[in-house]
């Protein structure tokens, strides 16, 4: 009897303890602090592919989406993420949809300071810098598979760095993240840049300022490598065979007016207040590192700069430069804080704050209605409703960012213009065509011809809808909030137009 009521205790110690306390309202925080940030103009044609995909039980393999790249080649290559979507939305609605995007966005936090904790040793650090940097990282957590691809990231971060303590068996659930991730999403190539940064800098002992290398014994070496080969394997168990491994690289070197065109691919700009608190926050460190005279393993060092680089290049990457950067800032925190003692635990007050915390993350969990309402705001629910109950108009030009909503709320009776998957619509020349459509470029008249638009649903502020509004034989037939639908009269074409017109427009 005493045996079990020493091992509850120690047990509801370890669940309550202080450090645990943390992590929890780490996680409650970034689940609370997206709670008018749900969806992403990609969530819609996400949860689309995800129903078709348990409906059919195939993966598509062309797209059937659209009319502009109708049959072109195209693969669901986040198609887990995707079908873990579509189940959360059948067994529980959009409420579920929403519950889990709390769930991994706390996940994600949680497991953050966990890697820093472990970095640092020292609890109070690792939640104070997780909580500074919790504004920044909590901006790119919409509904998207990413967040998986971000979770699996720090669980290789962390078993890394067990296997750098001497904790080697941590080391082997890595091949059976990888499985899963490149089924999930491209950032599974974060993954290997830090295996690879790991491997590399372990092969040779040096001292050169304020950097160390230490070399890997030959059993910590052989298991590295045989642990990264085995990784390397997992890219071709997918249903697309390697080409779903290959897609990033496809990505990076194939698809330029994708990456020079989407916002979340631009570089870092410090006009916007996310980027004046970066820049705050590492000329804070700056500081500190012309001060203290910080040291760096080569492996941290190396996962650094090509963090910074990523994030400078491409504002979504900041996602990993925060996760690569927080330890950092944790280690030169500690020598300010002191380090966590559990004889001055308070186990009971930790259980109700943390019994608070889940209470209060559950009453924050968004009603269907209010989830509803809030997509609404963004995207053309009244035009989607006014398409179902009238007579759709054949090729409709849509904004590129309410695509996905329309392929998920009329799809397959309705083909949209675009929609976020910008590869496609690269490839086939569509993508091109849209931004000189938008920007009411002189051949925007001839591009309606040429795909023989018959409608356009747009913003009332957009250039495009000024144009409409004065087209002869077109007429306004809807206008929202957010959202205007122009329809061409049975009988009327697009007329030629002159460059000059266009400009004046």
């Amino acid at each position: 009897m005493n045996r079990a009521s020493n091992a509850w205790q120690l047990t509801t110690r370890r669940v309550f303890a202080f450090p645990v306390l943390l992590g929890a309202l780490l996680a409650a925080a970034a689940a609370t602090a997206l709670h008018f940030h749900f969806f992403d103009p990609d969530t819609w044609w996400h949860l689309k592919v995800g129903e078709q995909i348990l409906a059919t039980g195939a993966l598509p393999r062309q797209d059937p989406y659209s009319f502009t790249a109708s049959g072109s080649p195209w693969m669901a290559y986040e198609w887990l993420g995707e079908v873990i979507f579509a189940l959360v939305l059948r067994w529980a609605g959009m409420k579920g949809l929403g519950f889990l995007l709390m769930l991994l966005s706390g996940a994600i936090l949680a497991l953050l300071y966990g890697y820093t904790n472990l970095r640092t040793g020292n609890c109070k650090a690792a939640f104070a810098v997780c909580a500074v940097w919790l504004p920044v990282i909590v901006v790119f957590f919409t509904l998207r598979p990413q967040l998986f691809g971000y979770i699996f990231l720090l669980l290789t971060l962390i078993a890394l760095e067990l296997f750098r303590q001497g904790r080697r068996r941590a080391l082997w659930i890595c091949p059976a993240i990888f499985l899963i991730w490149v089924n999930t999403h491209g950032t599974f190539v974060l993954g290997f840049a830090c295996l690879a940064a790991y491997l590399l800098s372990g092969l040779t002992n040096f001292e050169w300022g304020g950097i160390e290398a230490r070399r890997w014994n030959d059993g910590e070496r052989r298991q590295l490598e045989l642990v990264s080969l085995v990784s390397l394997a997992t890219m071709f168990v997918t249903p697309y065979g390697s080409k779903l491994a290959a897609y990033p690289l496809e990505m990076l070197f194939l698809q330029p007016l994708n990456l020079a065109s989407i916002d979340e691919w631009q570089p870092l700009s410090f006009k916007l207040l996310l980027g004046k608190y970066l820049l705050v926050l590492f000329l804070v460190y700056f500081l500190g590192q012309v001060i203290f005279r910080f040291a760096y393993r080569l492996e941290d060092l190396a996962l650094l700069l090509v963090a910074v680089y990523a994030a400078c290049v491409h504002v979504r990457l900041v996602v990993f430069l925060v996760m690569v950067l927080v330890p950092f800032y944790a280690v030169a925190l500690r020598r300010w804080t002191r380090a966590y003692q559990p004889f001055k635990d308070h186990y009971s007050l930790n259980g109700l704050l943390m019994f608070a915390a889940l209470a209060g993350l559950l009453w924050k969990t968004p009603s269907e209605t209010w989830l509803r309402a809030l997509a609404a705001g963004d995207y053309p629910q009244g035009a989607v409703a006014w398409l179902r109950t009238h007579p759709e108009p054949a090729r409709m030009f849509n904004q590129y960012g309410w695509g996905g909503y329309l392929i998920w709320s009329l799809a397959p009776r309705h083909k949209v213009f675009i929609d976020g998957r910008a590869d496609i619509y690269e490839y086939a020349g569509v993508l091109k065509d849209y931004l000189s459509m938008t920007r009411l470029a002189p051949n925007t008249l001839f591009l309606f011809r040429k795909y023989g638009i018959r409608a356009a649903l747009v913003p009332p502020d957009a250039p495009l809808a000024t144009m409409m509004a004065e087209l002869p034989g077109w007429q306004r037939v809807y206008q929202g909030r957010n959202s205007v639908l122009f329809v061409c009269r049975p009988g009327s074409t697009v007329p030629k137009a002159r460059p000059e017109r266009l400009n004046a427009l």
